[in-house]
């Protein structure tokens, strides 16, 4: 008797969890490559290994996957994504990984923000009040004091901001270009941004660091493609939830590898910061259902 096939939620989901380990790999990778190299460095040199990764994936997709008519909004998505991976690289270097990726996880909250005056969307009291739910964990975690705020705390939320208008883009751009379009334009334009920061005070890996160069730059560019497997195959609603099992495999990681036990601060800001993304999250599958079935009854 065959074996029955998996759900398409479980295929989902189990690429997300394949997402998550290769999104680890990536952030313990930057984390102990920061020890020898700056940040900009780091984002230059995995960018590069990233695009040479890719270019089996171009040549195989031909030279279409290279054109759009939105090459200006590509170039400014690629632009920010710059200033984001350079941004949150340097959290990565300078925080507590934990830390850094609880802070990062707050991008859901600054899309639904950003979703008024970018997408034109109306965002209901529910999901503000769930937004500021998330803030408030926010300030939990960073803890301002009057003296002063951490400066790769702000990095870590610079970086989650930017990477927010950078997926409302790619939302905007995938209309009429496919993912490999936007995959390309965003590598080689984050690149060519970080390359003069970079060059300026380069300094050459070691061997040691070339291994972990490689494995990072492998583990970000695998969990683009795992992301795009999974929602391929799921419903976003349901499977978007395994994403946080990325902070306890990223917790894991920081104990395991670097001896860092979260604090309770990060901890409590975690909870309120996943909450309220949850709600947020289930409350726009509840808006997209109820937008399914209207149109439905119109349809009638």
């Amino acid at each position: 008797m065959a074996k029955a096939a998996l759900s398409n939620n479980l295929q989902g989901a189990l690429w997300i969890l394949a997402s998550c380990l290769a999104a680890t790999v990536m952030t313990v990778g930057v984390k102990m490559a920061s020890d020898g190299l700056s940040s900009t460095q780091i984002v230059f040199l995995r960018c590069i290994l990233s695009l040479v990764i890719m270019a089996p994936f171009v040549i195989n997709s031909g030279k279409n996957v290279l054109f759009s008519r939105h090459w200006k909004t590509h170039l400014v998505r690629g632009a920010l994504g710059a200033v984001s991976m350079n941004a949150g690289f340097y959290a990565l270097g300078n925080l507590p990984i934990t830390t850094a990726s609880v802070l990062f996880f707050s991008t859901p909250l600054f899309m639904t923000a950003l979703a008024g005056p970018m997408l034109g969307e109306k965002v209901g009291i529910h999901r503000w009040g769930a937004t500021l739910v998330g803030f408030a964990g926010i300030i939990v975690v960073v803890n301002p004091t009057l003296d002063t705020v951490e400066f790769a705390m702000l990095a870590a939320l610079i970086s989650a901001v930017l990477f927010a208008v950078i997926l409302i883009q790619g939302k905007i751009l995938s209309k009429d270009d496919p993912p490999g379009t936007l995959m390309i334009y965003f590598m080689v334009m984050t690149t060519l941004a970080s390359a003069p920061p970079a060059l300026s005070h380069w300094v050459w890996p070691d061997q040691s660091l070339w291994l972990v160069l490689v494995v990072l730059s492998i583990g970000a560019t695998a969990r683009v493609y795992f992301d795009i497997k999974a929602y391929a195959v799921g419903e976003a609603s349901a499977i978007s939830v395994f994403q946080y099992l990325r902070l306890i495999t990223i917790a894991g990681a920081g104990y395991i590898v670097f001896a860092e036990v979260p604090d309770e601060r990060t901890i409590v800001g975690a909870g309120l910061i996943v909450a309220s993304t949850l709600y947020i999250a289930q409350r726009e599958a509840f808006r997209q259902r109820r937008a399914r079935l209207a149109a439905a009854k119109t349809g009638d």
